[in-house]
C-alpha cells in the first residue's frame, strides 16, 4: 500500500507540479498578453522549427548509433533498429512516467537480444554520466559568458526586495526557510533518501570508468560531442523562428538552453516548468517574458511532439516485431 503511493505520488506530483506552474505564470498575465504569445506562437517560421525537429532527431540517432559501442564490448550486438526503437520508446515512457524510459530501455534489448537488465542498466547510467558532464561543461561556460548580466540582475533585484521589505518579514521568511529545510532532511532521512543518492553516485562512478575501459572509447565520445552538439543547435536555430529572439546574445541562448535542460527533471518532459525556466532566464537578458514565453512553449511543443511520435512509432515496430517473432 505504502509503495504504491509513492509510485502514484512519484508520476503525479511532477505532473501537478507543471500545471502550478502554468497556473502561477499565466494568472500574472494579462489577457492581451496572452494572445501575443498564442500570436507568436501560430505566426513563427516553422521551416526553422522543422529544422530544429530534424536535428534533434538526428541526435536521437547517433545516441541509438553510440549505444552499441559499449554493448558490443560486453559481447552483445543489438541491431541500430532495435537500439532505435528501445531508445524512442524509452523517451515516450519518460513524459507520462518520469525516469521509467531507462527501464523500458534495458528491457526491450533484454527481450530481444538477451542483454541482462543489470548490464543494460550499466550502459545507460554511463550515458547520463556523460550527459551530465557535458551539461555541466555548457553551464559553466553559459555562466562565464554571461557572468555579468547574472550577478547585475540578480543584485539590482534583491537591492529592490530589501528595500522594500521590513525586518520583521524578512526574518519570518528565514524562519520558514529554516522549517523547510529541516523538514526536508527529515523526510529524506525516513524515506532513505540518503542511501539511494549515494548508490546512484557510485554507480555513475562505475558506468564512468566503463567508458574508457571500451576499444570504442573515441567514437563514443564522437557522438556524444555530436548529440550535444545537436541539441545546442536544434535549440540555436529555433530563435529564427520568431521575430525579435534572433538578436539575442549567444550567452542568452546558452543561458536559456541550460534552464530548459534542468526544468526537465522537475516535471513531466519539463511540461510547464521548461517554457517558464527559459522565460525567466531571458528576462535577464531584456527579452520581453511574453516573447521568451513564446519561444520556450515553440521550443516544448515541438521538441515533445517529435518524441510522441517517435515514441508511437517505436512502439507500433516493436509490437510488430513481437507479433512477427511469434509467427
Amino acid at each position: 500500500m505504502k509503495k504504491t503511493f509513492f509510485k502514484i505520488l512519484k508520476i503525479t506530483l511532477p505532473l501537478l507540479l507543471g500545471v502550478f506552474i502554468i497556473y502561477y505564470s499565466y494568472n500574472q498575465f494579462t489577457e492581451d498578453q496572452i494572445e501575443e504569445i498564442r500570436s507568436y506562437i501560430l505566426t513563427a517560421d516553422y521551416k526553422w522549427v522543422f529544422l530544429s525537429v530534424f536535428l534533434a532527431f538526428l541526435s536521437h540517432l547517433s545516441r541509438a548509433w553510440r549505444w552499441n559501442y559499449m554493448l558490443q564490448a560486453m559481447s552483445y550486438k543489438p541491431s541500430f533498429l532495435t537500439n532505435i526503437i528501445a531508445i524512442g520508446a524509452g523517451y515516450a515512457m519518460n513524459i507520462f512516467i518520469p525516469r521509467s524510459g531507462e527501464v523500458a530501455r534495458a528491457a526491450i534489448i533484454n527481450r530481444s537480444d538477451q542483454v541482462p537488465m543489470d548490464k543494460a542498466l550499466g550502459t545507460i547510467i554511463a550515458e547520463r554520466v556523460l550527459d551530465v558532464i557535458m551539461l555541466l561543461l555548457i553551464t559553466a561556460t553559459a555562466v562565464l559568458s554571461a557572468g555579468n548580466a547574472i550577478i547585475d540582475f540578480f543584485k539590482n533585484n534583491l537591492d529592490s526586495a530589501f528595500a522594500k521589505a521590513d525586518t520583521s518579514k524578512l526574518l519570518l521568511y528565514l524562519g520558514i526557510v529554516i522549517l523547510l529545510v529541516v523538514l526536508l532532511i527529515f523526510i529524506a532521512k525516513k524515506v532513505q533518501l540518503l542511501g539511494k543518492i549515494k548508490g546512484f553516485l557510485h554507480g555513475m562512478k562505475e558506468g564512468f570508468m566503463t567508458i574508457w575501459t571500451m576499444k570504442k572509447k573515441w567514437l563514443y565520445l564522437l557522438h556524444t560531442l555530436f548529440i550535444w552538439g545537436m541539441y545546442v543547435t536544434m535549440f540555436y536555430v529555433t530563435i529564427y523562428a520568431i521575430p525579435g529572439i534572433a538578436s539575442m546574445p549567444v550567452s542568452a541562448i546558452l543561458c536559456a538552453f541550460v534552464a530548459g535542460s534542468f526544468a526537465v527533471a522537475f516535471t513531466n518532459g519539463g511540461f510547464g516548468a521548461y517554457p517558464y525556466f527559459i522565460a525567466q532566464v531571458l528576462l535577464i537578458f531584456g527579452i520581453e517574458e511574453t516573447l521568451g514565453s513564446s519561444f520556450g512553449w515553440l521550443l516544448w511543443l515541438s521538441q515533445t511532439s517529435l518524441v510522441l511520435v517517435y515514441g508511437l512509432v517505436s512502439l507500433v515496430l516493436l509490437a510488430l516485431r513481437g507479433s512477427l517473432s511469434r509467427n
